[in-house]
């Protein structure tokens, strides 16, 4: 072979390995949040819009029977959800197999910042749950595609194997997915707020993926919230690109959350029922100090009906806040009430549940207590507790409790004969004809009074129209 000859098979092999290692480096590339997200994308199929239809089960959030315990679980005999991801709208169409509350069929929709209900009457504005609702759409597996891609700013973990894309979805929470190594989306979690739990874990799992007119989604969603089940579905039924164009109804348009507002009605010496909104709350004045009756909602309601005990009774710290039971619509303002230094009293029950939902944290809205944290004090009831200075008195009975939750206490105000409790009985306006047939939970109130020879003039409910006399609620349950 020739000089010539040998430099230029040299040169050849140059070339080749050069050639290889161009293309060892291409396949070796790092892989980026953006280069998995778009794996996914082209493993389960872009689409505009979605709907998926099938059966399962909604929970009742905030809802358990006992403190600390699962969501109660309803039956769902018929899901349908619709998305439309470019207008970042959605419409959730639930048939109940039971009676439940807010009705056997609903309809939630939700349109960028505007969400409203269709009722039996039309739209109904929900302005409060259009954040919520929406970053539902991002929680998806396409959504969560298609938000963080998105988002340009996509980082990428691993983890046990599989790939960990984080974003953060409407400028404020942090969404982790994990995409498998088949490029499926299996797991979309982040957190909420609430005012009882704080920082809420909501944590979407999805599984049995199949194809769907050449887009594949999950069969089986577990979504979980605050620890359990809140969505159980089998979805039987995809269409991609589903048509959905969501019109916000005029009356959502225009609708804001309202301003808490605070009414106080004087029952008797010393004591106030503050209304104002969808839950009351009384003010109870001591020689020293000031004990309020529930707190419900959140921090905006606790504060108002706290402002409220100051203008009623000037220069008396409120000591004692106290609970007829543990449901988050009627315990979202302890924490503010612990943030104040007063004392819960509640059903003994429920004690080592609030021991750690008033110390939890709550970043993503900062309450009281998160900005300046305080040890809870509690009294637990178990059995009739009674406060007094001699001449005001509170007598705290803990009942066994009826079909919405297991632990109820029953709130006596012997001096003025006032009975405060919340679910059983909430009247509705003057004349109301009674029912036909008297709800259960009102019977069992009743029962307990009669148990309890409790000598009641007044009921001053957490939720209706406000106090009424005894004879009303005795003919609502017919046993005039």
């Amino acid at each position: 072979m020739s000089e010539i000859g040998g430099l230029q098979v040299m040169a050849n092999k140059l070339w080749l390995m050069a050639g290889l290692a161009v293309a060892i480096s291409g396949c070796s590339s790092p892989k980026t949040a953006s280069s998995v997200l778009q794996g996914a994308q082209k493993a389960m199929g872009t689409v505009n819009s979605i709907q998926y239809s099938g059966t399962g089960m909604n929970a009742f959030f905030g809802q358990a029977l006992t403190a600390g315990e699962e969501w109660p679980r309803r039956e769902l005999s018929s899901f349908t959800r619709t998305i439309n991801y470019e207008q970042r709208s959605a419409r959730d169409e639930l048939g109940f197999a039971q009676p439940t509350f807010g009705g056997q069929q609903q309809n939630m929709e939700v349109n960028g910042d505007k969400a409203w209900n269709i009722g039996p009457n039309g739209p109904v504005p929900q302005a409060a749950a259009a954040e919520e609702r929406q970053l539902h759409i991002w929680l998806t597996p396409h959504g969560f595609v298609k938000a963080a891609l998105a988002a340009g700013s996509a980082t990428l973990a691993e983890s046990g194997g599989a790939d960990i894309v984080s974003f953060t979805a409407l400028g404020k929470y942090k969404v982790d997915g994990t995409i498998d190594a088949q490029n499926l989306v299996t797991k979309v979690e982040t957190k909420i707020p609430n005012p009882v739990l704080g920082d809420t874990d909501v944590v979407a799992t999805y599984a049995d993926y199949k194809d769907f007119a050449g887009v594949k989604f999950p069969t089986k969603i577990v979504i979980t919230q605050g620890g359990f089940p809140v969505w159980d579905l089998a979805i039987t039924s995809v269409m991609p690109n589903a048509a959905l164009d969501l019109a916000v109804p005029s009356a959502a348009a225009s609708a804001t959350v309202p301003p808490v507002q605070t009414t106080s009605t004087k029952l008797a010496d010393g004591v106030w029922q503050v209304m104002g909104g969808s839950h009351h709350s009384l003010i109870v004045e001591f020689r020293d100090y000031v004990a309020v009756v529930e707190a419900p909602l959140d921090e905006a309601r606790s504060l108002a009906v706290l402002d409220e005990a100051k203008k009623l009774v000037p220069n008396k710290p409120v000591q004692y806040v106290l609970t007829t039971h543990h449901h988050f619509d009627h315990t979202g303002g302890l924490r503010t009430y612990v943030a104040q230094g007063a004392t819960i009293v509640t059903h003994q029950s429920n004690v080592p549940y609030f021991e750690k939902t008033v110390m939890a944290p709550a970043t993503i809205v900062a309450d009281s207590q998160a900005k300046s944290p305080k040890s809870p004090k509690f009294q637990g009831v178990a059995d009739k507790y009674v406060m007094t200075d001699g001449k005001q008195t509170i007598e705290i009975y803990p009942t066994g409790g009826d079909t919405h939750t297991k632990e109820y206490t029953l709130i006596y105000l012997p001096r003025a004969k006032i009975l405060v409790e919340a679910d059983a009985y909430s009247p509705g306006p003057p004349n109301t004809p009674p029912p036909a047939t008297p709800p259960p939970n009102a019977l069992m109130l009743y029962d307990e009074v009669q148990r309890l020879k409790l000598n009641v003039a007044t009921i001053a409910p957490i939720h209706g129209r406000g106090p009424v006399p005894i004879a009303e609620f005795k003919k609502f349950v017919g046993k005039t």
